[in-house]
């Protein structure tokens, strides 16, 4: 393990039909030890990508994720290096790892002052993270970018003056449209007409098609969660039938200012 990270779980054992959702906070990382420290994890291309970078709050951004993700991918891949770790991105922009004969497949998202990162073996997975601020024209931005069905569920908390839940649905159809979108790999692809999410105010969302659908896979496993009050995060993942089991094992990466990691 590299020197100074603490895993509130195990994360050299990720099995098939499991989820490994990553939580990191941002301000916590930084109170107990400097960005160099992540710097140094970093490849030379993304060394320069973050130098790149004028605004400081950004290239922190970029260095803290960049460096989780490979540490957690490292941790998963025997006698591979952090440093060593080489990514390629699909057509669509779509980052994976360069080695075809890992199965490990991820995805990363950040918002505000957290970063999630979704950890699958071999399943196609997509995370989205959203802090939810206020959203004065939440039924207006629901009704022209959102299905109908979906639109409506937020109108009918509004109606009922539950602004509060409004503002969580309207959350909980963002991230979830964005994890699906992110996990199929075609982004600005497809098209927003061309899906929906019906049950969002239970805790089994369900997604339909309304034209040919994706080409990914079959099935997809959908989980949806607040933290904190404060974020909205969504994960899909390509499964095989709507019967198979899955696992999201919820975890958090810290720092300590020492030079041990357990």
């Amino acid at each position: 393990m590299f020197p100074g990270f603490v895993y509130s779980a195990p994360v050299d054992t990720l099995s098939a039909g499991e989820v490994h959702l990553w939580q990191i906070s941002i301000k916590d990382l930084l109170r107990t030890q400097s960005i160099g420290t992540l710097f140094d994890v970093l490849s030379e291309d993304e060394r320069s990508r973050a130098a790149a970078y004028r605004s400081e709050s950004r290239r922190q951004l970029f260095i803290i994720g960049r460096a989780s993700l490979r540490l957690l991918l490292s941790a998963l891949m025997p006698a591979v290096s952090p440093q060593s770790i080489r990514f390629a991105t699909g057509a669509q922009g779509k980052p994976m790892l360069t080695d075809n004969a890992c199965p490990l497949q991820f995805n990363l998202s950040h918002s505000h002052d957290a970063i999630t990162i979704a950890i699958t073996r071999g399943q196609t997975v997509g995370v989205d993270i959203e802090y939810m601020k206020a959203r004065p024209r939440m039924a207006d931005i629901a009704q022209h970018y959102f299905h109908p069905e979906e639109a409506q569920v937020i109108t009918n908390a509004l109606v009922a003056g539950d602004e509060l839940i409004a503002l969580q649905l309207f959350y909980k159809v963002w991230t979830l449209k964005e994890a699906f979108i992110k996990a199929d790999g075609k982004g600005m692809a497809i098209a927003g007409d061309s899906f929906y999410f019906t049950h969002i105010d239970t805790s089994i969302p369900r997604i339909e098609f309304t034209g040919s659908g994706p080409d990914v896979a079959p099935d997809w496993y959908f989980k949806h969660q607040f933290v904190n009050g404060q974020y909205s995060i969504a994960v899909a993942l390509s499964v095989s039938d709507k019967e198979e089991r899955v696992t999201v094992s919820q975890r958090r990466l810290s720092l300590i200012p020492t030079g041990w990691c357990s």
